[in-house]
């Protein structure tokens, strides 16, 4: 059927009006792909495609521009499309088709997404895997990629953040400082073993800490205590908050 008349609407689709005066909106891919605008015709096939051809490639440009600010999983494209409402067989067709031109890959995306980790956060290795496995790449390629971050690794780099943590919190007692240290490097994804291992090499005194929270806590409860209560009701409060002196 001969095209009329070419109008751009949105989102890459064009609005074609056909020699009957009907109108059609058609993608600006499949108006390329057809070569219509060299023989200004559309033929009874496409017509009767003409939605399905259209979701196609509108997923497919929805997608595009998901991807286009950074790399993401196989998962969080298919996830993006259905929260768009994307037909689910649209939705397989669109990844398979970025599979195809190398737009979806998930181990490239682990391999970039482990170097990322590495470089720009403090995250460690359990971490990162839970990140990898929420947005289900397999056991398989994470621990292909995740193999760079070993133990000699993790090391090195609590070597480095917690002493930086531990000047953070240097009004704590020993005690407290260690479990906070520990669960600070827990919760990043680090393990407890290395964590504690490095804790006992760090020089902690907090004999003027201890000091500091007596008088103030003995000021505090004076009010209300004296004599030997006050003294224990001190040493509670002291004890605590992990002092043991």
């Amino acid at each position: 059927m001969k095209i009329k008349k070419f109008t751009k609407t949105r989102n890459n689709l064009y609005k074609l009006t056909l020699e009957d005066d009907s109108t059609i909106l058609v993608h600006e891919e499949l108006i390329l792909k057809k070569e219509m605008l060299l023989t200004k015709e559309i033929d009874e096939d496409t017509i009767n495609d003409i939605d399905r051809l259209n979701n196609n490639l509108n997923a497919y440009d929805l997608a595009i521009k998901y991807i286009s600010s950074r790399y993401h999983s196989i998962h969080e494209v298919r996830s993006y499309l259905k929260n768009k409402e994307v037909d689910s067989e649209v939705i397989e067709e669109t990844i398979n088709k970025m599979k195809d031109q190398h737009y979806l890959d998930d181990k490239v995306y682990t391999k970039a997404y482990i170097s990322d980790q590495m470089n720009f956060t403090n995250n460690g290795p359990y971490k990162i895997r839970r990140n990898l496995e929420d947005v289900y790449v397999k056991d398989s390629i994470i621990d292909e990629f995740l193999i760079v971050f070993d133990e000699s690794v993790e090391k090195d780099r609590l070597e480095k953040l917690i002493p930086k943590y531990v000047k953070t919190i240097r009004n704590k007692s020993y005690s407290m400082m260690k479990n906070k240290v520990v669960e600070h490097f827990s919760d990043l994804g680090y393990s407890k073993g290395i964590i504690i291992s490095l804790l006992d090499k760090i020089e902690y005194d907090d004999t003027d800490i201890y000091q500091k929270e007596y008088e103030k806590t003995k000021r505090k409860l004076s009010h209300k205590y004296s004599g030997e209560e006050l003294e224990f009701k001190v040493k509670q409060s002291l004890y605590q908050k992990g002092f043991r002196t």
